[in-house]
């Protein structure tokens, strides 16, 4: 089910924004990266942004070697050997993944964007739907 807010963009316009509530298939989570940031391929998704829980893949996912990153574990990322980049997570575990520095990078960052984004819209929606009521009286 897709619900949709309308308000204000940056410029002063209206646009049709999806509300969180989309967020429910995999299909819709992508739908919703799109719609916040523009971001259409190997796209990041949020999980539940309460508690950070943003991921993103190192390919296309509809490819085997695709993995998928918890953005929030990630210590650091490193160049390693044959175009791969080796991954170092909070908890001390290092993997080495087939996907180049630069492209790692950019998957890190475009994931950083769209938390921005997206923490940003939930501020928003709060804030402007404080005073909404489900039915008004009669």
């Amino acid at each position: 089910m897709n619900k949709s807010k309308k308000y204000p963009d940056g410029e002063g316009g209206i646009r049709t924004h999806i509300l969180l509530s989309t967020f429910i298939t995999h299909e819709g989570r992508q739908e919703g990266t799109r719609d916040i940031c523009g971001i259409t391929h190997k796209a990041p998704i949020c999980i539940d942004p309460a508690s950070g829980m943003y991921y993103f893949p190192t390919t296309s996912p509809t490819s085997s070697k695709c993995s998928w990153i918890a953005h929030s574990h990630i210590e650091t990322i490193h160049n390693a050997a044959n175009q791969c980049t080796e991954v170092l997570f909070k908890n001390g575990k290092r993997i080495t993944l087939e996907i180049s520095f630069g492209s790692m990078l950019n998957q890190v960052q475009r994931t950083a964007q769209f938390r921005y984004l997206l923490d940003n819209r939930i501020k928003y929606l709060q804030k402007h739907t404080v005073d909404m009521v489900a039915e008004p009286y009669a």
